[in-house]
């Protein structure tokens, strides 16, 4: 568990370095209890909504004639503020980002890809 746990804090401190000021919060957490692994600014609240988010979304698609959930999905708060919430096996990482300090482009085309890649890699 203890290489799992390093893992999850590396890519959270890729996040750190890559998003730089316009990375806000973010945890990593197991989706079957929603407790935060790692994390940076934990937000337990957050993580329990966004768990049950995900939970939903998977239900409400899969009895839908829509796909299922694919990597990733966005929600867009006031203020600037985007969640990212990313899915992998039986983890999940959300993160809060501030586009007022970082822009989409670098979110989508930098960031994003080597998250998921990372976060599989790690999960595995």
């Amino acid at each position: 568990m203890s290489t799992l746990i390093d893992g999850f804090n590396a890519i959270i401190e890729d996040l750190k370095t890559d998003l730089g000021e316009g990375f806000v919060a973010s945890d990593i957490w197991h989706s079957r209890d929603a407790h935060s692994l790692a994390g940076y600014n934990s937000q337990p609240k957050a993580v329990a909504l966004f768990n049950e988010v995900t939970r939903t979304l998977d239900k409400t698609l899969a009895g839908s004639e829509y796909p299922a959930l694919g990597d990733y999905y966005m929600v867009h708060l006031e203020n600037g503020l985007l969640v990212v919430v990313s899915k992998t096996g039986d983890y999940q990482l959300g993160m809060l980002v501030d586009l007022s300090k970082t822009t989409m482009g670098i979110l989508m085309s930098v960031v994003l890809p080597k998250l998921l890649k990372n976060l599989k890699e790690t999960a595995q």
